[in-house]
């Protein structure tokens, strides 16, 4: 892949970062100089403290708004003992600790007089049945009370993986809850390489847009169909890519398709203003840029045409597969089978199309722990339907 479109390996100034929090609770920050970073109950630090900081890594904050690496729990690597929880009674008792003794170490914690690691070994020491439990046990509670008192954070960068599963978690309908494992098929059906032209319609805000940018470099670019006189792309945003990779991608309103251009005939009074100098040459670059954009548009023979849209998908297939190359792939997500329903009977019936599906996606997540691998009590219900169909190449 081009390396112009590849997020870099540590933490940059003004570049976006999702940071998760001891509650498995995710938020994007974009990392300004010079600022604070607030993380709600689990506190707050200085952004330059990030800045040059590898991703990945777990940090804690200290005292004073500043971080500093935090070693992971051991309890992930516990082993099977001979203890069992059969004479552990729930048992309030159980905890030495006193009510106002908890609350006060929890006012010297926000003080920054006492780490939440200290709180944790408290607690852990004064209960009476913390040694009786199995290792299972003992890193349940005390991820428990990580999720409660720790105030810590893992940073990661903003991949098209990281960026789709935080909406998709977070604010599904923002990207048409697409999911991370449907995101990766459409991207393998429509078959898109480092030279691809893609047209695609994404009404996602732009979450499939990143993600055809993130796999196209020199010599591909992608191409998107929007509503409105601009795009809203605004999932791009967060995705730190350079001003190269973001100049691959070209837009046309649906106003514009099929639009014939007139000559620029606008010019420029003699003894004109900054103003109206200014004002012509933002008209000039404007025009400039969408005669380039309906050419690359009415040149056509496209390598892939990707969609996802609000609208009709039958409509909007029969409207663009004639900018389509021969043997090319038409890929169609909606997070509904019924809209798709009429496109591929469409599909099915017409000669121009060939190996016609329609797959659902379907996804089981696992932990993954010595001895305690099992699927996850809760998981995504569903990720959507996929339409895919080979474009036949016209009779000269």
């Amino acid at each position: 892949m081009d390396a112009m479109c590849v997020d870099p390996t540590v933490v940059e100034a003004r570049s976006h970062v999702i940071i998760v929090m001891p509650s498995l609770n995710s938020k994007m920050v974009c990392v300004k100089p010079d600022t604070t970073i607030s993380l709600g109950k689990f506190g707050s630090f200085n952004a330059n403290e990030l800045i040059g900081k590898p991703f990945g890594h777990t940090y804690e904050i200290e005292r004073g708004g500043s971080i500093k690496p935090h070693k992971r729990s051991g309890f992930d690597d516990a082993d099977i003992t001979e203890a069992n929880n059969r004479n552990i009674v729930d048992n309030p008792k159980a905890q030495k600790l006193t009510f106002e003794e908890i609350e006060m170490l929890k006012e010297k914690s926000i003080a920054g007089d006492v780490s939440a690691q200290d709180i944790i070994d408290s607690l852990t020491e004064n209960n009476e049945g913390f040694a009786m439990k199995t290792e299972f046990s003992k890193s349940k509670y005390i991820k428990r009370k990580q999720k409660k008192f720790m105030k810590s954070f893992i940073t990661l960068e903003t991949t098209v993986y990281n960026v789709c599963d935080y909406f998709f978690k977070s604010n599904p309908f923002k990207t048409r809850s697409i999911r991370t494992d449907t995101l990766s098929q459409v991207l393998s059906l429509a078959n898109v390489y480092a030279g691809a032209r893609v047209l695609s319609v994404d009404d996602g805000q732009g979450m499939l847009t990143s993600a055809l940018l993130s796999r196209v470099s020199e010599g591909g670019l992608v191409f998107g169909v929007h509503d409105g006189d601009v795009s809203n792309y605004d999932v791009l945003r967060y995705m730190n890519f350079s001003t190269e990779c973001k100049e691959r991608l070209h837009t046309l309103s649906w106003t514009k398709v099929n639009h014939k251009m007139e000559p620029f005939t606008e010019t420029l009074p003699e003894n004109a203003t900054a103003d109206e100098a200014s004002g012509h040459a933002r008209r000039l670059r404007g025009y400039t840029k969408l005669s380039e954009n309906i050419d690359i548009f009415n040149r056509g023979e496209f390598d892939a045409l990707v969609i996802s849209t609000n609208y009709n998908p039958k409509s909007v297939i029969k409207k663009l597969v004639p900018y389509l190359g021969g043997s090319r792939m038409l890929v169609v997500y909606d997070q509904y089978k019924e809209p798709l329903l009429e496109a591929f009977a469409w599909l099915r019936a017409s000669p121009e199309f060939l190996n016609v599906q329609m797959t659902e996606s379907w996804l089981r997540e696992y932990q993954v722990l010595p001895s305690r691998t099992h699927p996850l009590m809760n998981m995504s219900g569903g990720g959507g339907f996929i339409l895919s169909a080979i474009h036949l190449a016209s009779n000269p």
